[in-house]
């Protein structure tokens, strides 16, 4: 009988005397363990990626946002959107709206108004500019309103709830990188007081830049941000009054709650005024007044322009405990878009999961093609050492090894070059997969900017240990059944006729 270990020492043995042989096999192995290896350390981080950067915080839990044309929430084809959305296109107007109002489910609907051009004094150390105010139902703010008696008493002040990225970032000059303080720092924004500009068109300038190389954010000295003023300014020649178009309204604000995301929200009928002044301040600053024809553009499913009075979008703010989804189906069967949170995320998740699938099946098959050819040679690798070493067998039977002790012997060899393989394979892959990973960071870096930077992970490459064991194994398997036979012919070989033909 023939020990474990000297089975493995005679194995090594052999594989050196047959170096080239076993190098090719161990590399066909390894370059079909490679491909598995490299998407499966990188497609859980990607996804969370995807969701991360991806997914708007927008959405509220318990708001619906309804569309009349395509929603931007909604990641299915424009085949299926028109599959699903069978009727034409139906504008909202105040009408629908009250009609919608008496609903039981429902306690606020309104059109969204967002009022641009507008500067907050205290956000301007970000990442990214507050340049818009958000207008929502009063039902909507309260949800955010950590004091709701505060929000009454504040008469003097727009009530202004803020995003959770403009109150959580802070510039760290010693870093020169932005930092996330905690959700207790968040709360010392609650009660301050902030100054709004309305009518400012250089509330969008970024105060801060970020250094790729030297992974650092740089703040815009003033004489930066006054040059790309000048070129705002350049941008549109004699198209503004400049006594008109430089006016600036300034209001006083009052922070009363955080919400996700990075908006900031007021009431609903304080933004509209705010957008009020800004659009009559902006036409009377105009010299050339465009026309007012407006062309209205048909497409299958009916008129894609509105007319005044019709809105394109609408927000329904439906009440606690109410089965948010049941309401946007009704609002579908009306022939409207229908977006909540949960839709939404569902929708962009299976978008995304449909092509990750599609990846995955094509690297697995690419690996599953490898590992048949790798396969294939582990077979022939071990055929030819079953036939070089006949004298070898016969000398084994003839000191008395059995028949499975000769088996085992091959069948180690065969094994032992699919987990070099199989260990080399994974390594590699490792390797790939981080530079792929460190890769697609720098690049998703470059296309991104403010605080978007600061929700991308350090690295998309995981090691998912319970995958890389069962690869192990199946790469077992997979040697063990391409050595089976050859070991199985060895086993077989009468000794005295091996001993003879040497």
């Amino acid at each position: 009988m023939i020990r474990r270990m000297d089975q493995i020492r005679l194995s090594v043995q052999k594989l050196r005397l047959r170096k080239k042989r076993a190098f090719f096999s161990v590399t066909s192995v390894a370059l079909g363990v490679v491909a598995v290896v490299v998407i499966n350390s990188l497609a859980r981080s990607a996804r969370e990626l995807a969701i991360r950067t991806n997914f708007s915080d927008d959405l509220d839990p318990n708001v619906i946002r309804v569309y009349a044309v395509d929603s931007p929430y909604e990641y299915a084809s424009h085949r299926e959107k028109q599959e699903k959305q069978a009727k034409r296109v139906q504008f909202m107007n105040e009408a629908l709206f009250t009609e919608w109002r008496a609903w039981p489910e429902v306690a606020a609907v309104a059109r969204p108004v967002m009022a641009s051009e507008v500067g907050i004094d205290a956000f301007t150390n970000q990442p990214g500019a507050v340049s818009q105010l958000t207008g929502v139902p009063a039902a909507l703010l309260h949800a955010y309103v950590a004091n709701p008696a505060g929000l009454a008493r504040a008469t003097n002040a727009i009530p202004l709830v803020v995003g959770e990225r403009y109150a959580r970032l802070r510039f760290n000059p010693a870093t020169k990188c932005f930092e996330r303080a905690s959700a207790a720092e968040a709360q010392a924004w609650l009660g301050r007081e902030v100054l709004l500009h309305l009518g400012d068109p250089y509330a969008g300038l970024s105060r801060f830049t970020h250094d790729y190389e030297n992974k650092q954010w740089v703040e815009i000295s003033a004489t930066e941000l006054a040059q790309q003023r000048a070129a705002a300014e350049r941008n549109n020649p004699g198209a503004y009054d400049p006594t008109v178009f430089n006016m600036r309204l300034t209001l006083r604000g009052r922070v009363v709650g955080i919400c996700p995301g990075n908006r900031v929200l007021a009431p609903l009928e304080t933004v509209m005024l705010c957008d009020q002044w800004i659009t009559q301040r902006r036409a009377l600053s105009v010299l050339t007044p465009p026309p007012d024809a407006v062309h209205a553009d048909y497409t299958a499913r009916g008129r894609h322009t509105p007319r005044p009075g019709e809105f394109p979008e609408g927000l329904m703010v439906v009440k606690p405990g109410t089965d948010i989804e049941a309401v946007a189906a009704r609002l579908r069967k009306l022939g409207f878009t229908a977006s909540t949170r949960t839709s939404a995320f569902e929708s962009m998740i299976q978008d995304f999961d449909s092509g990750l699938r599609m990846v995955k099946r094509i690297a697995y098959a690419i690996g599953a093609a490898i590992l048949a050819i790798a396969a294939a040679l582990l077979w022939s690798t071990t055929s030819r050492i079953v036939s070089d070493s006949r004298a070898d067998i016969g000398l084994f039977r003839a000191l008395g090894a059995t028949q499975r002790d000769v088996r085992q012997l091959f069948l180690s060899e065969t094994v032992l070059l699919g987990w070099l393989g199989t260990i080399t394979g994974i390594l590699i892959g490792w390797a790939l997969a981080w530079y792929i990973s460190r890769w697609g960071i720098e690049l998703a870096k470059r296309e991104m900017e403010g605080e978007d930077l600061l929700r991308l992970p350090d690295s998309l490459f995981t090691i998912d240990w319970a995958f890389m064991v069962l690869l192990l194994l199946g790469a077992t398997v997979i040697a063990w059944l391409a050595g089976y036979w050859p070991a199985r012919r060895a086993a077989n070989m009468d000794p005295i006729q091996a001993l003879k033909r040497e």
